[in-house]
């Protein structure tokens, strides 16, 4: 029984590492998205966030996001997973930071 339960941890371990630098890389993607589509919805559209996420996508929902509190920008993130950071910036709209 002790075997069988080491092998089953074993191939979950296996399976997450195969598929995490997909997931890191999933979720960050995303989380540039949803930062860079409120911010030019919010700032140069002029709408609120929660209208701005009515316009995006499902897939999206589990991302969170906020307007920074210093500066005009937009966070967006997955919890544990990634972070992503779009400000604006006069005269060329939102850009997402490296």
């Amino acid at each position: 029984m002790k075997r069988v339960f080491v092998g089953l941890l074993l191939v979950l371990a296996g399976t997450v590492a195969w598929f995490l630098p997909r997931i890191l890389t999933q979720t960050n993607v995303g989380a540039g998205y949803v930062a860079k589509q409120a911010c030019s919805c919010i700032f140069v559209g002029e709408r609120s966030l929660a209208s701005c996420r009515a316009d995006m996508m499902p897939e999206m929902e589990p991302i969170e996001a906020e307007l920074l509190e210093t500066g005009v920008g937009v966070r967006a993130w997955v919890p544990l997973l990634a972070e992503r950071i779009a400000r604006y910036k006069e005269p060329y709209g939102c850009t997402l930071e490296p």
